[in-house]
């Protein structure tokens, strides 16, 4: 089967508060220059408390469209990427839709944690390849500040919140090659939410309250090992060799992370341009891909046509991952 699937435009939305190293460093106990060592992060945005996964999904989206000049009513499905709504059900997808003005459409949610942008950036191509949709909206958007013990020096200083939005429309000529995707359950304890809302609901005052908890340097090792093979195979099953490739936006978890498989790939020394949001905008988890495409094309660093390989890959553990023609942004 012909793709016919394309990214035809993203939209992003970041909160307005800019939370430096300098104001989470007391509360964990270490200087500024720990944190920047150790993660390449300067610093994030959290989101404010009248702001939501939902709210900053309808942002995100909202500027897709409209630079798209696309009308919501055409819109056939809403995929929302998220694993920080606050709801077990209804999903975040439905309220998303309502609020753009969405004439019915299919709405989900996709947790897949910090790969689950490029979970559903496969799922919408397909839905369009087997002519189920004509639009999809993929929104991967992300409040985790509500979910993150600030004392916790594993995960304080890496995470952030904001959305970003991608639209996906038929065409004659697909640009959305196959996705690689997978997940390997036996190490699922390394990323985690902890403790489960089982246990929080039968004894409220359990130790942790339900947040993220990490294993950082098995993550670490994991990641650097396994993902360059990853990309490797998305290449392959886009029918495209690493030389091909002229923008590489990998999931934004922390520097030393993209480095290490940068460096792996031979994409170290400026012959592809390597996308790096995370030093500005922390890890926003499912919202890391469109952001940093965002940030990559309004900069200036990439151009709209040029050739992207993206990966993500996190909680599960789980990735995935496609390669495709790079979009306008809004």
């Amino acid at each position: 089967m012909a793709h016919q699937a394309s990214i035809t435009m993203i939209g992003s939305y970041r909160p307005d508060r800019i939370v430096s190293n300098a104001e989470l460093a007391p509360e964990l106990g270490v200087d500024e220059t720990w944190i920047t060592t150790r993660t390449g992060i300067v610093e994030r945005r959290f989101a404010r408390p009248d702001e939501s996964v939902t709210s900053m999904a309808v942002e995100a989206a909202q500027s897709t469209l409209s630079a798209a000049k696309v009308a919501a009513a055409r819109v056939d499905v809403v995929i929302v990427a998220t694993s920080t709504h606050m709801l077990q059900t209804p999903a975040s997808a439905p309220m998303v839709a309502a609020a753009l003005g969405c004439a019915a459409p299919a709405a989900f949610d996709i947790s897949a944690g910090c790969s689950g942008y490029a979970h559903a950036i496969g799922q919408a191509a397909a839905l369009i390849d087997a002519e189920q949709a004509d639009t999809v909206l993929v929104i991967g958007s992300e409040k985790l500040s509500n979910n993150i013990d600030l004392t916790e020096r594993t995960v304080a200083p890496i995470f952030g919140d904001g959305a970003g939005a991608a639209l996906i429309t038929r065409t004659e000529t697909g640009n959305i090659r196959k996705t690689v995707w997978g997940s390997l359950g036996e190490r699922a304890e390394l990323i985690r939410q902890e403790p489960d809302w089982d246990t929080l609901r039968k004894y409220p005052d359990a130790p942790g309250g339900g947040y993220l908890r990490m294993e950082g340097t098995e993550v670490f090792r994991w990641a650097t090992s396994e993902v360059p093979k990853v990309v490797v195979q998305i290449a392959d099953a886009g029918g495209v060799s690493l030389a091909d490739i002229e923008v590489f936006v990998p999931h934004q978890a922390n520097t030393r992370i993209i480095d290490n498989i940068a460096r792996q790939l031979g994409w170290q020394n400026n012959s592809v341009v390597v996308a790096d949001d995370v030093r500005r905008a922390g890890n926003t988890s499912a919202a890391a891909l469109p952001l940093a495409i965002h940030d990559l094309i309004s900069s200036g660093r990439a151009q709209p046509g040029q050739l992207a390989l993206q990966v993500s890959f996190g909680a599960g553990l789980s990735w995935a991952g496609q390669v495709f023609d790079l979009p306008p942004v809004a």
